[in-house]
């Protein structure tokens, strides 16, 4: 009888999943846990469970996820930057529509509803674990937006290893002042527990802490079912050591903090050795000064991240909470080239709206509902997240979303989700670059041109002391992404009207949206 039922769920489409069962002769099924994945600027061929997969890769839990849910192929981000990309996938709106372009932009205003307040409207327990990087506003605190609980931190980067309040009285021993010099591009010291808690840590990472405090949530005994949203900083900069375990397997420098070292080797920073941070910073984190190590590095992270994720998979299993437990894995953006990422054959990186900037990996698991190795080919994006926890939850958005829910594609009952609409990127006055997307045609407007440096290997897998150019023209770009993935093949000129269709329909949408405003001033 339950499977005939649960197949009855999804030829509907996943409709009003919880009320659907409602005329059922047995009792309603517990409603499911949720569990949202989100690592940082991880490169879409860093994944396993994709079909071109770069050299020393090693993800074999994300790969089992993957492998028991739906892989989504043509997921994207709503951003190429971080922060505003987590706006999209908090609301499951265009972020623009309050201003929201690029770094600093729009804030959580109270006007916009989150997926967190949604779910505990549904009756679960609430718990952000991780970064939080939303542009200020005054919501952007985590427990302001529905999360009963939180640890992390709120900024746009953290230090792996110096989690302490030890590791802040080092920096202002050596140099006063220097704490809150560094924490403008990287935070140090301890996390942030709840509202104002301070919690330090020793001998561990930012990764490890975050996949132990989601353990002690999803074990924590409750009648509720509970969402939790889990954001790493892995594989974000700065990059520059692995513990010790990882180190000896990737043939890396331990690079060891020592505390009370008259001198802090490079890469860590010392106020006193290198007084300019930023100068250290483009150095570190900007691939200014390629580290040999760095993929190296990077890989290691990566393969740390996926340890921890294991866990939590084993964790639920062990807790006979798997069966009914979805699992959403995704990225905040394209990789970035700064911290070594791979994006396959994706034309550029991070910061761009070649798809390189906002092409990414993203899959669910749900082994209640959701058939094993299902491929979707649909042009999905972030924003559609929060429409199908909607539907599965029963409870409707406060304010009409811009994404759709991914059920139907699922199910099968679909096979394609926007293929009627016409989806838009746009980073603003700051880097006056636009996207309009229909189906397979992208139409890409960028005012400046630039070429990025990329990191190269060696045949040893170091990085060479020599970048390679990544041109990205500017002007209007029009590309066919079934035919060209990768975007080589500028179409703009032998296909005039279809660059004017697309144009027109940027323009209009663009006067929908808010003008930007700092998130700072946000309301």
């Amino acid at each position: 009888m339950k499977k005939t039922l649960l197949v009855l769920c999804f030829s509907s489409g996943f409709t009003h999943w919880a009320s659907a069962q409602e005329n059922s002769p047995i009792a309603d099924p517990p409603k499911p846990n949720v569990i949202v994945i989100v690592a940082d600027d991880l490169g879409y061929a860093d994944v396993g469970f994709h079909d071109v997969v770069a050299d020393g890769v090693r993800t074999p839990h994300l790969d089992k996820l993957a492998k028991s849910g739906v892989i989504f192929k043509n997921a994207y981000a709503s951003s190429p930057i971080c922060s505003n990309s987590r706006l999209a996938i908090s609301t499951g709106r265009y972020q623009q529509r309050w201003g929201a372009y690029y770094y600093g932009d729009g804030g959580l205003p109270t006007s916009e509803s989150t997926i967190a307040e949604m779910m505990q409207e549904a009756g679960y327990r609430t718990m952000k674990v991780g970064k939080t990087h939303l542009n200020f506003g005054p919501k952007e605190h985590p427990m302001t937006h529905g999360f009963e609980g939180y640890l992390g931190f709120e900024q746009h980067s953290w230090d792996f290893n110096l989690l302490s309040q030890k590791d802040v009285d080092a920096y202002e021993r050596k140099s006063k002042g220097s704490i809150a010099i560094a924490s403008r591009k990287i935070g140090i010291g301890p996390l942030t527990r709840n509202i104002d808690q301070e919690q330090s840590f020793e001998n561990t990472t930012t990764t490890e802490v975050f996949g132990r405090e989601s353990i002690q949530f999803i074990k924590t005994k409750s009648e509720k079912p509970f969402y939790l949203q889990l954001e790493f900083n892995a594989v974000h900069t700065p990059l520059y050591r692995l513990p010790k375990r990882l180190a000896t397997k990737y043939e890396v420098p331990e690079r060891p903090f020592d505390r009370n070292a008259a001198v802090w080797e490079y890469p860590h920073w010392d106020p006193i050795a290198q007084p300019d941070h930023n100068a250290w910073y483009s150095d570190t984190c900007h691939l200014v000064v390629p580290d040999p190590y760095g993929r190296r590095i990077y890989l290691g992270h990566l393969e740390l991240m996926d340890t921890v994720i294991g866990k939590i998979l084993q964790t639920l299993k062990e807790d006979g909470l798997a069966q009914n437990t979805i699992v959403i894995f995704t990225v905040d953006n394209g990789g970035s080239d700064q911290s070594y990422a791979n994006n396959g054959n994706l034309n550029a990186y991070k910061y761009c709206l070649m798809d390189g900037g906002i092409k990414v990996p993203m899959v669910m698991s749900w082994p209640d509902q959701i058939p094993e190795g299902r491929h979707v080919d649909a042009t999905v994006t972030h924003r559609d997240i929060f429409a199908s926890l909607s539907e599965i939850s029963g409870i409707a958005p406060s304010k009409p979303l811009d994404g759709k829910s991914l059920m139907p594609l699922i199910s099968g009952s679909a096979d394609q989700l926007h293929d009627n609409e016409t989806l838009f990127w746009d980073s603003g006055e700051t880097q006056k670059n636009w996207v309009a997307r229909q189906g397979d045609w992208k139409l890409v407007y960028r005012e400046e041109a630039k070429t990025y440096q990329a990191y190269q290997l060696d045949d040893n897998g170091l990085v060479k002391t020599e970048f390679r150019n990544v041109p990205i023209p500017n002007g209007l770009q029009l590309y066919n992404l079934r035919e060209d993935p990768g975007e080589t093949n500028n179409l703009s000129y032998s296909q005039p009207e279809k660059v004017a269709s697309l144009k027109k329909q940027y323009e209009s949408w663009r006067r929908q949206m808010s003008d930007r405003i700092r998130g700072r001033d946000a309301l």
